[in-house]
């Protein structure tokens, strides 16, 4: 099914993975953490969502906490299994935990896991050169050593994940605060979307409106 998706329009697809995050980004966590194993269903479709500030947004709620260090875990204890796997498949786990590690940052990821899991990432980061899967375990490398030649990049990169949740959404605009001072606006019914004015949330809404659903958290 997510094959079958992938073949639609961007747009499509984008209004598909909005309304899944927004409606089901909880259920989908709490079956996450039920399963085992680096990869499974639940963490295939967390990595297809996890461009959408839905999910981005989700991940500093109670009920996403923790989701990075616990698939550092599953990955680190995992490792064997992972390097039999597709190489298509070990790219789909790195760039889910790359993701994940730089949205929720590694303050509780286990120690004994980050020494257990860098030296595999770095053979992988060989094995699979010119692949995805290279390109992910170089990313979780950086994050999990916090390499200082990397900070920069990896800064970057969460700020433009987490774009539309801090700078204002309307036309040209990317204000972080309300000209008059105090917070953006909120957009109401996905929480995912901030404004600088009433104003540029209506210029917004045409472009805003096939992505907004109402949010279960």
């Amino acid at each position: 099914q997510l094959g079958y998706l992938q073949r639609k329009p961007r747009a499509e697809q984008t209004k598909i993975h909005s309304e899944v995050a927004a409606k089901y980004l909880p259920a989908l966590a709490e079956k996450f953490r039920n399963e085992t194993g680096a990869l499974n269903p639940a963490m295939s479709l967390l990595n297809v969502i996890s461009y959408t500030p839905y999910f981005v947004r989700f991940l500093k709620t109670p009920g996403g906490r923790g989701i990075a260090a616990l698939q550092t875990k599953r990955t680190a204890e995992d490792a064997a299994d992972i390097e039999k796997m597709d190489v298509d498949r070990v790219g789909e786990v790195g760039q889910f935990l790359a993701t994940i590690l730089l949205l929720q940052g590694t303050s509780d990821v286990d120690e004994a896991d980050k020494r257990a899991l860098i030296p595999k990432l770095k053979a992988w980061e060989r094995s699979f050169r010119g692949r995805l899967a290279s390109e992910t375990s170089g990313r979780c490398i950086a994050i999990l050593a916090d390499d200082p030649g990397m900070r920069g990049a990896m800064a970057h990169v969460k700020k433009m994940l987490e774009g539309q949740l801090h700078q204002c959404g309307g036309p040209g605009c990317s204000l972080t605060s309300r000209p008059t001072g105090g917070d953006l606006l909120q957009c109401s019914r996905c929480k995912s979307a901030v404004y600088c004015s009433r104003e540029h949330q209506k210029q917004a809404w045409p472009s805003h409106k096939p992505s907004c659903f109402q949010a279960a958290f």
